[in-house]
């Protein structure tokens, strides 16, 4: 009866909340590994509870929180559905990106290693880690390299189960992107760490802090610079050598 009593003004609330408003996630609602689509849902800008994500919403909501391109979007709406179990299915539930060594993978900057734990959520002690080789107040491409390398080689020598294929090196690298290209400025390759630490600490859109999604539609091509630059800037991990996890997304 106390946790009705303590949960009922909180689905209310979740439910009028407008669109793009931030309101937690509730005790019933699904959240997984990304921390950016955690957010967007927490926004409302996804379905609040995390499942039945379809393509449609996913590329508004990554336009209208992000200002992504559409082609962008449905890039990363089809990556995302190959996530669920069911190989036919046209949506997928954030939980279901949990998935190791998939889009999860080991070193991760704010969550744990699968061996070590629970490895879906945020985790304040690995996200410290991360962030002592933040350096700077503003990032850049040799700062967040800097960041994935102490992550990856860090748990390359903690963790005996260690391993990362070629579609979780692939994801490491994009998600360093983001950070750059999607929170910061696209031209720049550079972003203040504040917003960084405050969204996925939070799960939350820095706009209290100042941010604003870019003007300009960001596109595939902005991403891929970024993520050669930060390529070329780290010098561990190597690129794995072809193990044909990529073949999914063929």
């Amino acid at each position: 009866m106390k946790f009705t009593t303590l949960l009922f003004p909180a689905v209310v609330l979740g439910a009028a909340c407008p669109y793009g408003t931030f309101s937690p996630e509730l005790p019933t609602d699904t959240r997984g590994v990304c921390p950016m689509l955690n957010t967007l849902a927490n926004h409302g800008f996804l379905p609040r509870d995390g499942r039945n994500l379809n393509q449609n919403r996913t590329i508004q909501a990554l336009s209208d929180a992000l200002n992504l391109a559409p082609e962008l979007g449905a890039f990363l709406f089809n990556a995302g559905r190959l996530a669920n179990p069911n190989p036919n299915a046209t949506t997928f539930d954030l939980d279901q990106l949990d998935r190791h060594d998939f889009f999860e993978h080991d070193g991760s900057l704010s969550r744990q290693d699968a061996y070590f734990g629970q490895w879906s959520r945020f985790n304040a002690t690995v996200w410290n880690w991360t962030t002592q080789y933040y350096t700077s107040d503003i990032l850049d491409v040799q700062i967040v390299a800097n960041g994935r390398a102490q992550r990856q080689m860090r748990s390359n020598l903690t963790n005996p189960e260690y391993q990362l294929s070629e579609v979780g090196y692939l994801f490491s690298v994009a998600e360093n992107t983001a950070i750059l290209s999607i929170i910061g400025d696209k031209a720049t390759q550079t972003c203040p760490k504040k917003f960084v630490d405050y969204l996925f600490s939070k799960e939350e859109l820095p706009y209290s802090l100042g941010w604003k999604k870019s003007a300009i539609p960001i596109s595939t091509d902005d991403l891929i610079s970024t993520f050669l630059a930060i390529q070329a800037a780290t010098a561990f991990p190597f690129p794995p050598p072809p193990d044909n996890s990529t073949d999914v997304f063929n």
